[in-house]
């Protein structure tokens, strides 16, 4: 199965890409957007070129887990690519930011989401 995991922001999105054969998530390029249209154009264009089976969107909650206003725009990402036709799943993804200078913090934190799928994926929990 073909997976990429968006850790959606309201201005940059980062987007991580694995097969489950492999296992491994590959950290794609942050994608910078200015609006949710936008970035769906963005994606839909990742999701094709990929040929993508489904989508894994880190649900941004508060760390009491309650939502907050990033919840709503990670939904509204969700619900664009849920009408064109993409299977969405949601993960929490509090706690995966990663604080580096040397990476891309936003692709990072796409492909720790990804990588927490992939272990639930493997150990047959989703």
């Amino acid at each position: 199965m073909r997976l990429l995991s968006v850790d959606t922001g309201t201005k940059r999105t980062g987007v991580a890409f694995a097969d489950t054969d492999m296992g491994i998530p590959l950290p794609l390029d942050t994608l910078h957007h200015t609006s949710v249209d936008d970035l769906l154009t963005q994606l839909e264009t990742i999701l094709h070129a990929r040929n993508v089976d489904r989508v894994v969107v880190g649900l941004p909650l508060l760390p009491s887990g309650s939502s907050g206003s990033q919840v709503d725009f990670a939904r509204d990402v969700a619900n664009g690519l849920t009408e064109k036709g993409f299977e969405i799943v949601f993960l929490d993804e509090r706690f995966t930011t990663i604080e580096s200078r040397e990476i891309d913090p936003d692709a990072a934190a796409a492909s720790k989401i990804l990588a927490i799928y992939l272990d639930q994926f493997a150990k047959g929990k989703i």
